[in-house]
């Protein structure tokens, strides 16, 4: 009984060389080499990024990209990039509706975190209709976080 229990777990173990050592197959070579240069590459990555992203402060800007009717009122869908070297948090977005120098209205919208060289999304709702006249947005300021 113990001869058969031994052969079988002899049978299910790594193939052996001629000298009795566990041989290693092709596909486990291949396996490590592809592991090993995704971990090397990553870290290049990295590093790369570490050492050429600038520190300067969030360079935020924001766009107006559609506005649409949201029930009795309008919606303006803004996008807002950080195309500085830090992150903002907490930016404020102002949007206001005018006729010639007079402001119509005004809304705001906070983003709570705008990471370095990213965008985020939001939106402004109005009374009136953006579309029918000039909506100006300011971005007011960040907290650094």
């Amino acid at each position: 009984m113990a001869d058969i229990r031994q052969n079988d777990i002899e049978s299910r173990s790594a193939p052996r060389d001629e000298d009795g050592s566990a041989s290693v197959s092709r596909l486990a070579w291949v396996s490590s080499g592809l592991g090993l240069l995704l971990f090397l590459g990553s870290v290049g990555v990295l590093g790369y990024e570490g050492v050429t992203r600038g520190s300067g402060p969030p360079v935020i800007t924001a766009v107006v990209e559609a506005v649409v009717p949201a029930g009795p009122r309008w919606l303006a869908h803004i996008q807002v990039t950080n195309d500085g070297g830090k992150t903002g948090a907490k930016v404020q977005v102002e949007g206001q509706l005018m006729a010639g120098d007079e402001a119509l209205e005004t809304a705001t919208a906070e983003f709570d975190y705008v990471p370095a060289g990213s965008e985020q999304k939001g939106g402004l709702f109005f009374d009136r209709d953006p579309r029918a006249h000039t909506l100006r947005l300011r971005v007011l300021g960040y907290v650094e976080p």
